[in-house]
């Protein structure tokens, strides 16, 4: 007996085979190629639920043999399915269907009249990005220590070590050791984002470069255009700047490009600080376009942007994305990232790429931290330059992916069925909202339970996200199940959220 669908399901099918055809054929008409017609038989497959989600796909070379392809186009088919969120990868387990039921629109400001807010009036009691004394592994968007090479690592500081010359024990250089400049170019020359090693700037972290850009570039009281929802840690930094701020909004669409233009050129803003990639907490990435036409912006008007990506290198897809600084011909963006989310958040090392605005970038860097620990830049040099540092992001990816897809299912099988899950591109954390749910009182009632959590309140100065929270998926599950282990935590919040929910039925 043949099962009809849903009219809402048959509608979506098409929407997705016309999205499919219209990419790949276009005014052109140039074929499908041989990939790409098996990926689509997958997608028509779960659309349909012939493959429900969790479904174990078969085995690269059974797949080949199956569909008489060679195991390289059996790949590719696989690479373009996880690039596109239809399946993803279990290291040394195989390919499984993602759960997609989830993506959905999550809420945007409902009404911003870009006028200038004080971040500090709207602040939590305890700040926008308060969390647990100690530590809990849902709050902090961090990687868990068993993901990191931490004995290679140590190996690498070993050998830097041992081999240390007396100017290890001098003041280090303001510009940042020259051969960490040249290693972190080299690393993203690869990446296909170049830049000349006499551009960087040395910083203590990603957070430490987008202080010195704004304190260099603006003044307390001016007008700063940021993201919204906006990462916690940067709406506390603008408070203690005293800096005022026009919240731009973001969604699953990407940032409002009309709200950003309108900004700058009403003079609004003096700069603006956006998050571009795998943006905390949503998730997403902006379009390709939507950096290029950020970087148009930014010299059409000539006004500085600090680009915050400190999650560039944990892209979920196969091929990393560009930062908005990759289209930046005049110098207006200023890109900030560090190794804090990707490899050692403790050894406190950042960079910056200032473009036009290096001379007074490092000046104030100069004059106000004298440089970074010298021992510390030469382990990180040592570190990229051997190819640990590659071949640990290269091998943390598919494992990071797996774990958010983990999860999503998790809390799709224990949160109410209205919750919505984000499904983010890359990064390390998830946003969720779940409609009738104060998460002010959820962040309180977890605290009391010690679980962590950001409450949505922590990522804006207005009432719109107080049904939303952010948790880490930087901790895998199922590893020991201990009161603090994050499967516990997950389990932990989940009741709490069915239990307010009761509560207000």
């Amino acid at each position: 007996m043949v099962r009809s669908l849903p009219r809402e399901q048959i509608q979506f099918l098409i929407k997705i085979r016309v999205q499919f055809l219209t990419q790949r054929f276009g005014e052109q008409g140039s074929a499908m190629t041989l990939y790409e017609s098996l990926a689509q038989r997958f997608i028509d497959d779960i659309v349909c639920e012939r493959l429900p989600i969790g479904a174990r796909l078969p085995a690269l070379r059974q797949l080949a043999q199956q569909q008489g392809v060679s195991v390289t186009t059996a790949g590719k088919a696989y690479d373009y399915l996880a690039d596109r969120g239809w399946i993803y990868a279990r290291p040394q387990a195989g390919y499984f269907v993602a759960n997609r039921s989830q993506i959905t629109e999550f809420p945007a400001l409902s009404s911003h009249s870009l006028t200038p807010r004080d971040p500090s009036r709207f602040a939590p009691v305890q700040g926008y990005n308060s969390g647990l004394t100690g530590f809990a592994p849902l709050g902090t968007s961090l990687l868990a220590p068993a993901l990191l090479p931490e004995v290679d690592l140590a190996r690498t500081i070993k050998r830097v070590t041992r081999r240390a010359s007396q100017s290890m024990f001098s003041y280090p250089e303001s510009q940042g050791l020259e051969s960490l400049r040249q290693a972190l170019s080299e690393h993203f020359r690869e990446n296909h984002f170049a830049f000349n090693a006499e551009e960087l700037v040395i910083t203590n972290s990603c957070l430490d470069s987008v202080r010195i850009a704004l304190e260099c570039l603006t003044e307390p009281q001016d007008a700063i255009a940021v993201c919204s929802p906006c990462f916690s840690g940067l709406l506390d930094l603008l408070t203690t700047l005293k800096r005022q701020i026009i919240e731009i909004p973001v969604t699953h669409e990407g940032i409002d490009l009309h709200a950003l233009e309108t900004c700058f050129a009403g003079q609004k803003v003096s700069a603006a600080l956006l998050s571009t990639t795998h943006v905390n907490p949503l998730g997403i990435t902006l379009p390709t376009q939507q950096k290029q036409a950020i970087a148009a912006l930014a010299s059409k008007y000539k006004m500085p942007i600090i680009e915050d990506d400190v999650y560039f290198e944990l892209s979920h897809q196969k091929e990393k994305p560009l930062p908005a600084k990759y289209w930046d011909t005049d110098g207006y963006i200023l890109w900030c990232s560090s190794i804090s989310k990707v490899l050692a958040p403790g050894l406190r090392l950042g960079w910056c790429l200032p473009g036009r605005y290096f001379d007074k970038f490092y000046g104030h860097h100069s004059y106000t931290s004298m440089g970074v620990n010298s021992l510390v830049q030469a382990c990180i040099a040592e570190f990229i330059l051997c190819g640990d540092y590659r071949n640990h992001i290269n091998k943390v990816r598919p494992i990071l992916q797996s774990q958010v897809h983990l999860y999503r299912q998790f809390l799709a099988e224990h949160l109410p069925s209205s919750a919505q899950i984000s499904a983010p591109q890359g990064g390390l954390v998830l946003w969720l909202r779940i409609p009738g749910v104060d998460t002010n009182q959820l962040a309180d009632e977890a605290r009391k339970a010690g679980v962590d959590i950001r409450r949505g309140s922590c990522f804006s100065t207005h009432p719109d996200y107080n049904d939303c929270l952010r948790i880490n998926c930087g901790w895998p599950l199922y590893l020991k199940v201990e009161r603090d282990s994050a499967q516990m935590q997950l389990q932990g919040l989940c009741e709490l959220v069915q239990s307010l929910k009761g509560s207000d039925s």
